[in-house]
């Protein structure tokens, strides 16, 4: 279908083909938060950083016993991040870690059993996710379990994009910085089009993110 479009070349989001599909088709390709392959540039946000702030964040408001809620699997990619932050602060604040998987495939259906799950059995007062999506399913719980934020439960979510931060600007977010990323990933990708063979400068460009703290974390 690509090819019949006449596609000069691929911006590949986490969640599209594998290498596989996309080397087949012989198009320039730029990646967006995921390692295809060495020749491949990634653009990523700072997804080490961004968990930093989250979870110290969540400290600073007074939580305790605070709850990693995202993919658990490690894939090689820079998302992977987010993940061993939280690890990593757990050990050098000395707090204990919890990580409560949900995959980015799940359905609505099976995270909201797991999120009610973790805070009906485990009672976190913080949780910290990897999307803004899965926090708001959080919040929609522990409303439905009587559980009142930011009192009983702290919640600060990941990506903050304009749409999170106008109808849930309530929720606390770690703010990717969206239109810097796809104005590179364009421009990045206008120059593999224009000269496929040229060696590449970087391999992987890490942007900056910033906290974004609401009333779900006050």
């Amino acid at each position: 279908m690509l090819l019949a479009n006449q596609v000069d070349g691929i911006i590949a989001g986490a969640h599209n083909l594998g290498i596989e599909e996309y080397q087949e088709l012989g198009l320039p390709i730029v990646s967006f938060d995921r390692k295809l392959s060495e020749n491949v540039p990634i653009v990523s946000c700072d997804n080490y950083q961004g968990i930093k702030l989250a979870v110290h964040d969540l400290i600073q408001s007074g939580c305790h016993k605070i709850f990693f809620l995202g993919n658990k699997q490690l894939k090689g990619n820079p998302t992977d991040q987010r993940l061993k932050a939280y690890l990593n602060e757990a050990e050098n604040l000395d707090f204990t870690p919890h990580i409560c998987s949900v995959a980015f495939s799940d359905s609505t259906l099976l995270k909201n059993i797991t999120i009610h799950e973790m805070l009906q059995n485990d009672h976190p007062d913080g949780v910290v996710c990897t999307d803004d999506l899965t926090a708001i399913l959080v919040l929609q719980e522990a409303r439905k379990l009587g559980l009142k934020v930011p009192e009983d439960l702290k919640v600060i979510g990941f990506d903050g994009t304009k749409q999170i931060q106008t109808y849930h600007s309530e929720l606390s977010t770690i703010a990717q910085p969206i239109n810097d990323m796809a104005i590179l990933l364009v421009k990045l990708l206008l120059q593999r089009i224009s000269d496929p063979n040229k060696e590449l400068n970087k391999k992987q460009y890490i942007l900056p993110v910033k906290l974004i703290k609401s009333l779900t974390t006050a």
